[in-house]
């Protein structure tokens, strides 16, 4: 997708609400709120009836003894997970999957080779818990990021620190901190020009408008260095570019011309809910599998299979 302030720019266009200043006209925060509403409710329709789509994997270690292991913050609903695999190793070859399992069947204080898992408020717990160290794969369908425009940009490389406060000098004179939208978040992204994460879900401790103070954060595995020119975004797991692919746009500027368009009590917003409605169809039908490849019978291998080698 493109960069939210062009869709913001777009709608403002097709709804001709332009003319916009801090006491005029509808502030850009309303315009973010309907395109992340927006997509949020097309990612709904789309798992509802192709529930493998937007599938992301999360590997995490495994601790002797420990039975709960939180799933990754961005899992959609928190507990949308399609498949839990365990490595006593790490290697690859000696994944095996485990069997969902309900509370019932869940062992506290019983240690083993895990054989089931169990979800429950964001979380999963393996049963039997393990006996030692070795590594998760977790299969989960991947909600998609919140939306944000720029809110202040990189001014000098930065360092994360996970024991103590850090700061990001910030380039004022290139863009104007938006000290008013940072106030209103916890929490911060680091991402590049085009989006892609450099550092996600920072806890804020006060921006003024040439340095932001961060308070300690473990930078994950797929973090990158925060160099001069990245941007910073309010919130947890945001971005500037949406993840949907850019065919998908025009149902968020859709969305979002109508909720304007119902705010501004246009006679045009029933008429915009129509299109809206078929636009919605034929992105969800379009996400259908299709394959022409020949179609095999699967075939399964349980714990227990395992377990008898």
């Amino acid at each position: 997708m493109r960069n939210l302030e062009h869709i913001i720019s777009q709608v403002r266009k097709q709804t001709e609400n332009e003319d916009v200043s801090d006491f005029v006209g509808i502030q850009d925060s309303e315009f973010i709120q309907y395109l992340n509403d927006a997509q949020h409710r097309l990612q709904g329709l789309i798992l509802g009836v192709h529930p493998k789509v937007f599938l992301a994997e999360d590997i995490q270690d495994v601790v002797s003894g420990q039975e709960s292991y939180t799933l990754p913050s961005d899992t959609y609903l928190d507990n949308k997970v399609h498949n839990v695999e365990y490595s006593s190793t790490g290697a690859e070859d000696d994944y095996y999957s485990l069997e969902e399992a309900t509370l019932k069947k869940r062992n506290p204080g019983v240690d083993g080779s895990p054989s089931h898992y169990i979800r429950m408020s964001g979380k999963i717990l393996l049963s039997p818990q393990p006996t030692g160290s070795g590594k998760i794969r977790i299969t989960y369908a991947q909600r998609v990021r919140e939306l944000d425009i720029r809110l202040a940009k990189v001014k000098t490389a930065a360092t994360v620190s996970s024991s103590g406060t850090w700061t990001i000098e910030l380039d004022n004179a290139n863009l104007t901190t938006n000290l008013s939208s940072l106030s209103q978040h916890d929490y911060a992204c680091v991402v590049d020009k085009e989006g892609k994460s450099i550092v996600k879900n920072i806890p804020i401790v006060s921006t003024i408008s040439t340095l932001m103070t961060l308070d300690a954060h473990t930078v994950g595995i797929d973090d990158s260095s925060i160099l001069a020119n990245h941007y910073i975004v309010g919130g947890k797991d945001t971005t500037t570019h949406g993840d949907l692919p850019r065919s998908v746009e025009r149902y968020l500027i859709a969305y979002c011309a109508w909720k304007i368009l119902k705010r501004d009590s246009s006679v045009d917003s029933a008429e915009a809910q129509n299109e809206l409605q078929g636009i919605a169809q034929e992105i969800v039908n379009s996400y259908a599998l299709i394959s022409d490849d020949v179609q095999y019978v699967p075939q399964l291998t349980s714990w227990d299979d395992w377990s008898m080698v």
